[in-house]
């Protein structure tokens, strides 16, 4: 049996003898490709004549395939029938680099994705991107979008300059677009029943006003009509400012995926340690790699919408706590000083507008 490379080598000289004769004269290439949290995959690009943009072939599912038993030739053939199905979505699609560098065409494509900047160092090396707190928000042009999947390119250094456009400006029309693709905030109980049940699909409860005392077990999943990349839409304060009128409360969001995000009201009752160490858990046995966002549960104001790492803002207040109570020992041990600027304190924690007539005798007894 062929190794990996040996056996790409052999589709790369023998697949042209599957394809209709208007392949023979392109020039084939194979190439690795990042994608997402470091994952590799090596492409095939089969141009048609004279084609400027290619589709690309991946050849790691097919290799599998051969790996498993299946006939070597019937791999190439499976290749040559990818590559033509790849071409007719082209010329569905009729994508061509006039339309890709036509921003005003393209920015209504623009979708907003986000992931572990950690993960993705390579990934990121060439895109346009901006952080936001633990997220790196980074952005694609999607030519296509069915049930099935979704047919984008990547918004590059390289294409941004010939924009035109500044990485804010493509955030900004990104999170527009994004919204007009639909915003969700489903209870997982009604997501559950409609998977197990096959009951009516679950409502959106954005807009609502619930009462949390209510519902048991209350989790809501945040994410798009379409149910993919729909994760980075917690990036957007306005919606996660909704979201806290919604519940009432603040909330815990736990990064459960790249196509959602898992919204968890605080009551008090929840472990910054222990949700971090679930979240972990669950990416690494019951979340395929390439869907993972993050193992870092983020913890949202549910007034201000202000969204901040759980565990740092646990140990920043901590650390303010520890602050107060270092000063009010300094004051204690500071003698008249110290006394008498504790009682200021006291008093004007009470709200006290007035010092009564016979202070110095207050005081003495204070002292």
């Amino acid at each position: 049996m062929m190794n990996r490379k040996d056996f790409y080598e052999y589709v790369k000289n023998n697949v042209k003898g599957y394809l209709p004769p208007s392949y023979e004269s392109g020039e084939i290439t194979i190439r690795e490709f990042t994608r997402n949290n470091g994952i590799k995959l090596t492409g095939i690009t089969i141009p048609e004549g004279e084609q400027r943009v290619v589709p690309t072939v991946y050849l790691d599912s097919v290799y599998q395939q051969y790996a498993k038993g299946r006939d070597l030739d019937a791999c190439v053939g499976d290749v040559a029938d990818m590559r033509i199905e790849a071409q007719d979505k082209a010329t569905f699609i009729n994508m061509g680099l006039p339309d890709i560098y036509n921003y005003e065409e393209m920015k209504e494509k623009l979708q907003v994705r986000i992931c572990n900047p950690e993960w993705n160092k390579e990934q990121l090396a060439d895109k346009v991107f901006t952080v936001h707190g633990d997220f790196a928000a980074y952005y694609t042009i999607n030519m296509e979008e069915k049930e099935r999947g979704i047919f984008s390119v990547p918004v590059t250094v390289e294409l941004m300059k010939e924009w035109g456009v500044s990485a804010e400006q493509i955030h900004t029309d990104a999170t527009a677009a994004d919204r007009s693709r639909g915003v969700m905030l489903l209870n997982m109980n009604d997501i559950m029943d409609s998977l197990i049940f096959g009951t009516s699909e679950p409502q959106n409860l954005l807009h609502e006003q619930l009462n949390m005392d209510e519902i048991e077990q209350p989790m809501f999943c945040l994410t798009n009509k379409a149910k993919m990349n729909g994760a980075s839409l917690l990036l957007q304060e306005d919606i996660r400012k909704q979201i806290g009128e919604c519940l009432g409360c603040d909330y815990f969001v736990l990064p459960s995926s790249i196509h959602e995000v898992l919204i968890l009201p605080d009551n008090g009752f929840f472990e910054v340690p222990a949700l971090n160490e679930m979240v972990k858990e669950v990416n690494e046995t019951e979340v395929e790699q390439q869907d993972r966002l993050s193992d870092k549960v983020q913890f949202c104001d549910g007034k201000s919408a202000v969204m901040e790492n759980a565990e740092r803002r646990e140990a920043r207040l901590a650390k303010a706590k520890e602050a107060e109570m270092a000063k009010e020992q300094a004051a204690e041990k500071g003698g008249i000083h110290g006394k008498l600027e504790k009682v200021k304190n006291e008093i004007k924690s009470k709200e006290t507008t007035r010092v009564p007539m016979d202070k110095g005798r207050d005081l003495a007894t204070v002292l």
